[in-house]
């Protein structure tokens, strides 16, 4: 058996040992934080730091460089009772819903399904290949297709000239108030491609095939295995696109700045541009934040009610 002193000596050893792990382990987190605090330092300033600013902003009168007074909920007030607001809010709310429905869901989940349901795996691989290619293409490239051969006025473009064969009159379909946000909406036709498609491709790979097995068994139509099997499964995918859509599709003025200049008569104006032009257009920052925070909480609203409304097979459990 051990003495006391024995005993004694080995408690000491432990205790020292202890001593030693808890100071190694203190000085791996002291590394540790230094090694990540550039990052946070980076997150802070470049993330967190300006809406920060943006919501003090929103409540004065701010030219850019300083700032008169605290005007409280004035410019707020302002935008709510401007009619170029609201029609762009109109116009972003109608380009948003078609471009989510249409292309982020409909179009994109059908073209799964078609590429799901090959008997050929070759041709499989080969249209998954095909339609990632205009991924490849720059946007301002398409963009210059679009207004330059398929939509321009001329009697020549590729539009005018097809609706002629039907003895329709050439119309200025970016030029017009009455067509402009309709070419925006077709801009992209077929509203395919890219990686949409594939996430949803992945998605009906990961079914159990027992639930379709199950279904030919059965002998229900491809339509209901679609309605009742494939897109419960795909519901997460619908959500994050549905999300993600909504917050690109409200913020979002690309096409407005470079193509149609939010007209003709406003016509395609949505709030990103209107935010944008109040700011470096008439330089009145101010009056921009608050623009910004209405559409902050906008998305913020939205994305909760989609949240709690569109509920996938993971939120139920």
């Amino acid at each position: 058996m051990k003495s006391n002193k024995e005993a004694s000596f080995e408690m000491d050893d432990m205790a020292l040992m202890r001593k030693r792990s808890a100071a190694m382990r203190r000085r791996r987190t002291y590394w540790g934080y230094l090694w990540i605090l550039p990052a946070i330092v980076g997150l802070l300033l470049f993330n967190y730091y300006p809406p920060i600013v943006a919501v003090i902003k929103s409540f004065t009168e701010w030219n850019g460089v300083n700032f008169t007074e605290f005007i409280w909920f004035r410019n707020y007030k302002e935008i709510l009772t401007d009619p170029i607001f609201w029609k762009g809010i109109k116009n972003v709310v109608i380009l948003t819903a078609f471009q989510i429905l249409i292309g982020s869901v409909f179009a994109d989940i059908i073209l799964a399904e078609l590429i799901f349901n090959l008997k050929s795996e070759k041709a499989s691989k080969f249209f998954r290949f095909a339609f990632l290619i205009p991924v490849l293409v720059p946007g301002m490239v398409g963009m210059l297709v679009w207004t330059k051969i398929i939509l321009t006025s001329s009697p020549t473009g590729f539009l005018n000239y097809f609706i002629g064969i039907f003895g329709i009159e050439p119309r200025p379909w970016l030029g017009s108030k009455d067509t402009a946000l309709i070419s925006l909406m077709i801009m992209g036709f077929p509203w395919i491609g890219g990686s949409q498609f594939l996430i949803y491709l992945a998605g009906l790979y990961n079914i159990p095939a027992s639930c379709v097995e199950a279904s030919k068994l059965d002998g229900i139509t491809a339509v209901k295995r679609i309605i009742y099997i494939d897109l419960p499964y795909l519901l997460g995918q619908v959500k994050y696109f549905v999300t993600l859509g909504f917050i690109s599709g409200i913020q979002g003025f690309g096409v407005q700045m470079m193509i149609t200049g939010g007209g003709p008569d406003y016509a395609t104006t949505v709030p990103g541009y209107y935010m944008y032009n109040e700011a470096f257009g008439y330089s009145n920052y101010g009056y921009a934040c608050a623009v910004g925070m209405i559409l902050f909480v906008i998305i913020f609203v939205m994305t909760i009610i989609n949240k709690v409304f569109l509920k996938t097979t993971e939120d139920k459990m």
